[in-house]
C-alpha cells in the first residue's frame, strides 16, 4: 500500500491537537463534563484511592469482580486492603446477572465491580437492579470504554463510582478520571497528589507524536522511534525515573501521581464526538473487509459502543501478532495472564486470555490504513488455513 507501511496500535498526537482552540465541555462529553470528577495519572491510581477510602469505612471489604480482567485493577484493590472474589465472564466478554446474584449469595460481598470490556457494555441495568435489591454499592470500570453509551446513557453514569482511563482512547500522555455519581467520599476530594515529572510527561508526549508520524511517514517515523528508544536506554542507564503507562503492575510509590497539565490542556481541546464517529466508522469498515475466516469476538457493533480496538480470536495469538507486526500492523496480544494463580478463572476467561488479539481501528487511521489491516490479517489467516 503506497504511503502506509505501519499501522500503530494506538492513536498519536498531532500538531493540530496541540494548537486546537479551547472549547467548553458539553453534557455529551461525559465523564469530562461532570462536576464530581477526580483526575489521576493512571486508572489504577484512582482505583487504589477509591478502595482505600471504601476499606476505611468497611473493614474486611469484600469485592465481587470479573475473572477476566487486566490485573492492574485487582492489584490496586488488593493493595488498598480489599478481598477479591470472582464471577465468570463468557467468551463474548459478558457476565450473566443471574450467576452474579447466585455468587452474591455465596460470598456476601460488600461491593460489585463491573468491567465494560473494550467498549461493549455489560448488562448494567440488570446489575444495577441487583445492587439496589441487595444494598450493594456498584463500581463501573470504564478504563477501556470511554465514550460508550448503553440505551443512550453513558457507561459509567449508573454505578456509585466509575473509573476511566483517558489515554487509551484519547491522544493524551496520561490521565484517568474517578467519577462519584452517587455516594461521595469526602476523603477523596482532599487527596494531595503530585506531578509525575517532566521526564515522564514529555517522554510519553514525544512517543505519541512519533507514533502519529510513523503512521503517516513510516521511514522518518521509524528513524525517530529508534532514536527515542536509544534515548530511553540512555535515560535508564542514568537512572532517570519515569512513571509508565500501558504496563501491567502496581507501584505503591506512584499512587499519588496526578494527571499532567499537558493532558488537562489537551482534554479541553479534543472533539470527542468526532473521535467516537471515526472509531465506529473504522470498526465497521474493518468488519466488512476482513475475511470471514477471521473469527470475531463480537458478532455486531451495537449502537452507542465506542470500540477501543477490533478483537479477533487467534489459535496462536503470539504467532499471529508477530506475523502481523512484520507486515506493518501493530497487533497486540490482549490480557494474556492473570495476576492470580489462575484457579479463579472460568474456562471462558482462560479461552479469552489464550486467544484474543487486538487490531487497531483508532481515530488516526484512514481508509488506507484499515484496508492494509484487513488485507494483511486476512492473508495471515488464509495462509494458516492452507
Amino acid at each position: 500500500m503506497a504511503g502506509v507501511t505501519f499501522v500503530p496500535t494506538y492513536q498519536g498526537l498531532s500538531a493540530a491537537d496541540l494548537l486546537r482552540p479551547w472549547a467548553p465541555l458539553q453534557p455529551a462529553d461525559f465523564p469530562m463534563s461532570v462536576p464530581h470528577r477526580l483526575a489521576f495519572y493512571r486508572a489504577r491510581n484512582a482505583i487504589y484511592h477509591l478502595f482505600r477510602a471504601l476499606a476505611a469505612r468497611t473493614p474486611d471489604l469484600t469485592v465481587l469482580a470479573p475473572d477476566y480482567n487486566s490485573g492492574n485493577e485487582i492489584l490496586a484493590m488488593r493493595a488498598a486492603g480489599a478481598r477479591i472474589c470472582y464471577y465468570p465472564v463468557d467468551r463474548r466478554m459478558q457476565c450473566d446477572p443471574e450467576v452474579v446474584e447466585r455468587l452474591c449469595e455465596r460470598y456476601n460481598p460488600d461491593l460489585l465491580y463491573v468491567i465494560h470490556h473494550v467498549g461493549w457494555p455489560q448488562p448494567i441495568r440488570a446489575l444495577s437492579d441487583l445492587c439496589l435489591r441487595r444494598g450493594l454499592p456498584l463500581v463501573e470500570d470504564c478504563a477501556l470504554a470511554l465514550l460508550s453509551t448503553c440505551d443512550g446513557q453513558p457507561l459509567g453514569s449508573v454505578g456509585d463510582w466509575s473509573v476511566f482511563c483517558l489515554y487509551k482512547t484519547l491522544p493524551l500522555p496520561n490521565g484517568a478520571l474517578l467519577i462519584q455519581n452517587g455516594i461521595r467520599l469526602e476523603s477523596l476530594e482532599h487527596l494531595a497528589l503530585r506531578g509525575a515529572g517532566a521526564a515522564s510527561v514529555l517522554g510519553r508526549t514525544a512517543e505519541l507524536a512519533i507514533q502519529r508520524l510513523r503512521g503517516r511517514a513510516s521511514g522518518l517515523g521509524a528513524a525517530l522511534h529508534s532514536l527515542k528508544r536509544t534515548m530511553g536506554r540512555v535515560a535508564g542507564a542514568l537512572d532517570v525515573r519515569r512513571a509508565n503507562v500501558g504496563d501491567i503492575g502496581f507501584n505503591i510509590d506512584e499512587v499519588d501521581l496526578a494527571m499532567s497539565t499537558v493532558s488537562a490542556r489537551l482534554l479541553d481541546r479534543l472533539d470527542t464526538g468526532e473521535i467516537r464517529r471515526r472509531r465506529v466508522e473504522n470498526y465497521r469498515l474493518l468488519d466488512g473487509l476482513l475475511d470471514e475466516r477471521v473469527p470475531r469476538v463480537f458478532r455486531t457493533l451495537p449502537d452507542g459502543v465506542c470500540p477501543l480496538f477490533f478483537p479477533v480470536l487467534a489459535d496462536d495469538k503470539h504467532d499471529a501478532a508477530r506475523r502481523l507486526q512484520r507486515r506493518g500492523v501493530d497487533a497486540l496480544e490482549f490480557w494474556n495472564d492473570s495476576v492470580e494463580s489462575g484457579e479463579e478463572m472460568s474456562p471462558d476467561a482462560r479461552y479469552l486470555r489464550a486467544h484474543v488479539l487486538e487490531l487497531p481501528i483508532h481515530q488516526d487511521l484512514t481508509r488506507r490504513h484499515i484496508e492494509h489491516v484487513a488485507r494483511q490479517t486476512s492473508d495471515v489467516w488464509r495462509r494458516k488455513a492452507a
